[in-house]
């Protein structure tokens, strides 16, 4: 009984699964945005996430952000319109913004003005 109570322990504290102790990160991205109809929003969404903008006429959007390098200031942001009960979500157009940059105003129809305020790391757990 005790060899096994040590093998599950073992299992565990040294050779236990990898995921179980892998560390991953997923830093927010912060935007402005100014939608088709003037309305301006911040948002914020994890990398790889989706922020969700309502337009004042109920048509949604989701913006997903992906940050493109470690210092984390460059990021592409897709723009997707929201699935309907008509219509699946669609990809409208990505823009490519930098942290603390102007606005850049997409090339989708509709235009949306996206501009980056802040990509910061999650507080990591205390050990």
């Amino acid at each position: 009984m005790k060899s096994a109570l040590y093998a599950l322990i073992s299992f565990f504290f040294l050779g236990g699964p990898p995921v179980a102790f892998a560390q991953t990160y997923a830093p927010t991205v912060t935007m402005t945005v100014t939608a088709p109809d003037g309305q301006v929003q911040e948002l914020s969404a994890r990398e790889s996430g989706v922020a969700t903008l309502k337009l004042k006429d109920g048509t949604t959007y989701e913006l997903r952000p992906t940050v493109h390098d470690e210092p984390f200031t460059k990021v592409t942001i897709a723009i997707f319109k929201s699935a309907t009960t008509t219509s699946a979500t669609s990809l409208l157009g990505e823009v490519e913004a930098t942290k603390g940059g102007a606005a850049v105003t997409s090339k989708t129809n509709p235009a949306f003005k996206i501009a980056v305020k802040t990509i910061e790391l999650a507080a990591k757990p205390a050990s």
